[in-house]
């Protein structure tokens, strides 16, 4: 699992637990990636609004890392709107080739999204399960920090 803050037009990747399986996706802690190839950088986008998912997108022009990858702003926004929405958002092998990621937010005590947790996987090893624990854990952390989900 890993725990990412956003910087600008990307994620930086500030902490993770490893679990204790065979097959797993690190990411390096301090490594970097642009906000619309990762699942939590989606969420990012959907919580800042259209007109700073359309300003990113102008700034960074959309490069396109695997055939995945959204290139196009209104596609972009749908994801990023919907992930706002629904309370968690998935890479669809958008930044790797074979990887996929779901993310949650993290909120402080003023429900404003400070953070992002993810799980990354093969792609065809994710599930709805995943989702639900990952919520969850989105869900305590965020309670750590003082939010209060009924109130918000």
């Amino acid at each position: 699992m890993n725990l990412t803050v956003r910087e600008g037009d990307e994620v930086v990747y500030v902490e993770r637990a490893v679990p204790n399986r065979m097959i797993r996706v690190e990411q390096l802690i301090g490594s970097r990636a642009p906000l619309h190839v990762t699942a939590v950088g989606k969420l990012f986008l959907g919580e800042s609004g259209q007109q700073a998912c359309r300003d990113y997108a102008r700034r960074t022009g959309l490069r396109r890392y695997t055939p995945n990858t959204i290139t196009m702003v209104t596609k972009l926004w749908t994801e990023a709107e919907r992930a706002a929405k629904q309370g968690y958002s998935m890479d669809n092998e958008e930044a790797e080739p074979g990887v996929s990621c779901i993310g949650v937010p993290v909120r402080d005590r003023y429900g404003v999204m400070c953070a992002g947790l993810s799980i990354s996987a093969p792609r065809e090893r994710r599930s709805e399960e995943w989702v639900r624990l990952i919520q969850k854990a989105g869900m305590d952390l965020s309670g750590r920090l003082g939010y209060l989900a009924h109130a918000a």
